[in-house]
Order: structure tokens, then C-alpha cells, then sequence
């Protein structure tokens, strides 16, 4: 029978489970070790044909190594990798995988930056090939796009790198769903850069290829959205895996504990003593995405800004940046910068350098002796950092060696160990699990209760309960500012529907002329 044919006849099946019948993917007793570093620890699961099983745990708990197991880039010193019931045997690689329609998006993309977008299918695809595979390349890659993500914008002319991170996303994801062939799809963190309205659009469309037999694994840090889209959920702590729950019997607090985390309340923020003392001050600014801007944050305060993405809040943030050094253009900041990106293949890590010189490149002044870096220093900053932040990981720990989410945390690192007054964070917690989100959360107001300012953006309403203040944002214009109990997940996503000041002049001009 025919792969077409199969997928034809999946729905009658409804939501297979292994209990059915043999699982399309079966791990059995799964173990790596990396040197003293045991990444898998026996690790065992199952996903049935046409089953969304979600994937969480903080970390380090082994749930990108125990992918790359599946799609053959790593292999496990011990256990079993079994399809459609059957070991896959000696030799499992990444294009056997293929073949068997196994696909993975990453978390840290893979995209070739220095091609267009239809030229990367050449690469996933090598059966393009051939007269004409340039026009059926374009064909492909629009349709995919247009059938996930309407509205996308993206060229298949485009080079990657002019594209946004958000972007690229869905280029990779649009990429990772080509081939009538493919059974199961492995998404690790899709939606870490992509808008509400886009993270929609992707769920839609997995329901429907979920109904039409395809299988997914869906790796996230953003509970809600595991527990809205999956059947089960599979829990992994320390390289194994701890708990395998149906998604509805299960809720976010249950998964963090499961996961081995305390959940933080945003009652339990506490109350801080006000500051009158302003340390960023943003007055009528206007740019190409600003619109006639003001915003001020305080001494010893956290400001969110939030609202739907791509409404002005990144480019305020760049502004600030961009203007530190001098009071210039209705900005005014008072004392040192630092800023921390949720881009960090771009904008981020130092891919070639240890852990220990990512955190201490931003505070070359405390790690300096008599006019030279001092290597004890550096390495006892680094480690200060590391137990603050709970990063896994020595000083001398190659970064590429972390996981996308302990990256993060490096960065975040450098940003408190410069000494900085005023803290920028860009999204900054892509990638990162809810536990070390939670410990995040904490250190950060711990920090602002010395004084440090802290200017957050964030696409998560949720997170930004964290915070004294909020600014809501829309067409690069404050659409409203909430503070203490008003900043509430529900207020923040009905503002970001408010109108904009000249939406409400206009209207008020309409309603005088009528």
C-alpha cells in the first residue's frame, strides 16, 4: 500500500493509540552518556500513527538528545529505536530516517543563511534536482507557506538572512511538512519566535495533517500550548522519562511539578517601595515604526512592554539601545546598558567561545588585573553566575554544547554580571523552561529590590505578571499602561485590541462631523 493511500485510509482510525496496535515510533530504554554527563538515563516512550504527543521537562533533561536519536544524528549507547514495532537496527542515520518520513525541526534553526529560500529545498529535498527544479522548488515552498501560515509575506526569492527570526521559523517549518511521505514530525520549541496569530495558524494546520495520520512530537516550554494540543504528554527529568499522562488530566501546575519545579503566583511579586527617581525616560519619539512614543521606567523597577507581536516594542528596545550613551531624540538613560536578545544565533552567544568568557566579555573591568584579563577571575565570575542562574554547565564548557534554553541563560548571565543600572531583555526566555523561568523571575525582581531598572518584552502575556508596570503597545503607539492588579493576562490582550491615539482622534473627529 501506498504512502497516499495509507494517510487516505488514517481517519477512520481516529486518534490511534498504542494501546491499538503497534506505535508508529517506540523508544525502549534509551541511554547516552557524554563523558560524566549521563544526557539519557533509560529513557523510554511511544507515539501511536496520527497522535500529537507532547514533550516537556526543564533544560538538560534530555528531550533534544532523545530526538536526535530518532532522526539517527546521535546514536544511544544502549536501547532501542523501534518503527512500526520493529528495531530499525544497525545504521539508523539521518537520511534512513528520511526515508522512513521521519522529519525534525530544531530549535537553534538549520537554515543556510547565504541562500534563498526555495534554493534551501535543494538541500532537504535532493529529488528537486533536475531541469526546472528552481520553479518547482518556488511552487513547493509558497504553497507550503500559504497552506500554514497565511498572510507569511515571505519571498521564496528572499536570502535567509534578511529574514526575521520569526520567519525563518516558518520557512523551516514549512520546509519540515514537504514529501507525501512524511509519518512523523518532531517540532522542538516552534512557536519560540513566532506571533499568536501564527503559533494558531501552525496548531490548525497540525490537527489537520494530525487527522489525516500524520504523527507529531511537540517539544515546548509553553505549557498552555502542550496541554490545548496534545493527546499525551510525556514528562522527562535527568535523562529519563518520569510521567506519560493523557493531556486532559493533566494541568500546567501538575507538569511543572512533575517536572521537578515550584510554580511562582504572580501574588507572590510583593510589594515594592516605589522609586520617583526615573532612569529611562522616552518622550515623543517618532521613527519609521514609533509613533509619537512616551515611556519612562524607574529606579528598582520591572516595566513589561507588551501587546500583539511586531507592534513597536522591539524597535523601542533597539532605540534605547542605540542611544545609551547620550541623551539624543526625546531618550534619556542614566547609567549603564546592557541587553539581553532572544536571538542568540544572531545576536547572542559567542558560538566558538567556553561559558565562561560568554558571561565575562560584558564585564572585562571586574575581570581585569593590572591591565590583562585575569583567567581566575573570569572563571570565578562565571561560576558566581552559574550557581545564581542554576546553569548546567562548567566555566569551560563549550556554548555549542549547551541546550538552547541554557544559552539563553548564559546570556542573561552576562547581562547581571556586567553590573548594568538598566537591564534590556528581548524576549528573553525563548527556549527556556517554566522551572528556570520561575528562578529567572525571582533572581530578576531580587535584583530590581537593589535597584536595577529592567525594560521586558515579552510575547507571553502571562510572563509580564511579573512586572511593576506595563505598557501596552499597537501600531508603535501606547495604547494603555497598567500597574499592580490591573496587570493581568485578560487586561493585557484586551488592550492590545484598543485603539491607537489617532485611531481614537479620528474617531472622535468622525463622530463631531456626523
Amino acid at each position: 500500500m501506498s504512502s497516499s493511500e495509507a494517510r487516505s485510509r488514517a481517519p477512520e482510525a481516529g486518534r490511534a493509540s498504542p494501546a491499538s496496535g503497534a506505535p508508529l515510533l517506540g523508544l525502549r530504554d534509551v541511554a547516552k552518556r557524554y563523558g560524566r554527563t549521563q544526557a539519557l538515563a533509560g529513557a523510554t516512550l511511544d507515539v501511536g500513527p496520527g497522535e500529537v504527543a507532547g514533550l516537556v521537562g526543564h533544560n538538560g533533561a534530555g528531550k533534544s538528545t532523545l530526538m536526535r536519536v530518532v532522526v539517527g544524528i546521535t546514536a544511544p549507547d544502549s536501547g532501542t529505536v523501534e518503527l512500526d514495532g520493529a528495531p530499525v537496527g544497525a545504521g539508523w542515520s539521518p537520511s534512513r530516517a528520511r526515508a522512513a518520513g521521519i522529519r525534525i525541526v530544531f530549535q537553534e534553526l538549520s537554515l543556510c543563511r547565504t541562500l534563498r529560500v526555495f534554493e534551501n529545498l535543494l538541500i532537504s529535498l535532493p529529488g528537486l534536482r533536475g531541469r526546472g527544479w528552481r520553479a518547482r522548488a518556488r511552487t513547493l515552498i509558497s504553497d507550503q507557506l500559504d497552506e500554514i501560515f497565511p498572510g507569511h509575506g515571505i519571498s521564496p526569492w528572499a536570502r535567509i538572512d534578511t529574514l526575521s527570526l520569526a520567519q525563518r521559523q516558518m520557512v523551516e517549518i514549512a520546509q519540515a511538512m514537504l514529501g507525501e511521505d512524511v509519518r512523523l514530525v518532531i517540532l522542538d520549541e516552534p512557536t519560540s519566535a513566532l506571533s499568536r496569530g501564527a503559533s494558531e495558524n501552525l496548531f490548525r494546520f497540525i490537527a489537520r495533517r494530525r487527522e489525516q495520520g500524520t504523527s507529531f512530537v511537540l517539544i515546548t516550554h509553553r505549557m498552555g500550548e502542550v496541554l490545548e494540543n496534545s493527546d499525551r504528554i510525556f514528562v522527562m527529568r535527568d535523562g529519563a522519562v518520569v510521567a506519560d499522562q493523557p493531556a486532559g488530566k493533566v494541568d500546567e501546575d501538575a507538569l511543572v511539578s512533575l517536572m521537578g519545579g515550584t510554580v511562582l503566583k504572580p501574588a507572590e511579586r510583593g510589594a515594592r517601595e516605589s522609586s520617583e527617581q526615573v532612569v529611562v525616560s522616552v518622550e515623543g519619539l517618532d521613527t519609521a515604526k514609533l509613533n509619537d512614543l512616551s515611556v519612562e521606567a524607574r529606579h528598582g523597577e520591572v516595566v513589561g512592554l507588551a501587546g500583539l507581536e511586531g507592534q513597536g516594542q522591539q524597535e523601542l528596545l533597539a532605540e534605547l539601545w542605540r542611544r545609551r550613551r547620550r541623551a539624543r531624540g526625546g531618550v534619556a538613560v542614566r547609567g549603564r546598558m546592557a541587553f539581553v536578545t532572544g536571538d542568540r544565533q544572531n545576536g547572542g552567544v559567542f558560538p566558538l567561545w567556553s561559558l565562561a568568557l560568554n558571561v565575562s566579555i560584558g564585564s572585562l573591568r571586574r575581570v581585569r588585573r593590572r591591565g590583562a584579563v585575569s583567567r581566575r577571575s573570569e572563571r570565578g565570575l562565571a561560576r558566581e553566575w552559574i550557581e545564581r542562574l542554576a546553569v548546567r554547565g562548567a566555566p569551560a564548557t563549550p556554548v555549542l554544547d549547551l541546550s538552547g534554553g541554557t544559552q539563553q541563560k548564559v546570556l542573561i548571565a552576562r547581562a547581571l554580571a556586567a553590573e548594568a543600572d538598566v537591564i534590556l531583555l528581548d524576549d528573553p526566555f525563548r527556549g527556556v523552561d517554566v522551572t528556570a523561568r520561575q528562578d529567572t523571575y525571582r533572581l530578576i525582581r531580587e535584583e530590581a529590590s537593589r535597584g536595577r531598572c529592567f525594560v521586558w518584552f515579552s510575547t507571553e502575556s502571562r510572563e509580564l505578571e511579573q512586572c511593576d508596570r506595563v505598557y501596552v503597545l499597537r501600531d508603535g503607539s501606547v495604547v494603555a499602561e497598567l500597574s499592580g492588579e490591573e496587570i493581568t493576562e485578560e487586561h493585557i490582550i484586551s488592550a492590545s485590541f484598543a485603539r491607537t491615539p489617532a485611531e481614537a482622534a479620528a474617531a472622535t473627529q468622525g463622530e463631531a462631523a456626523a
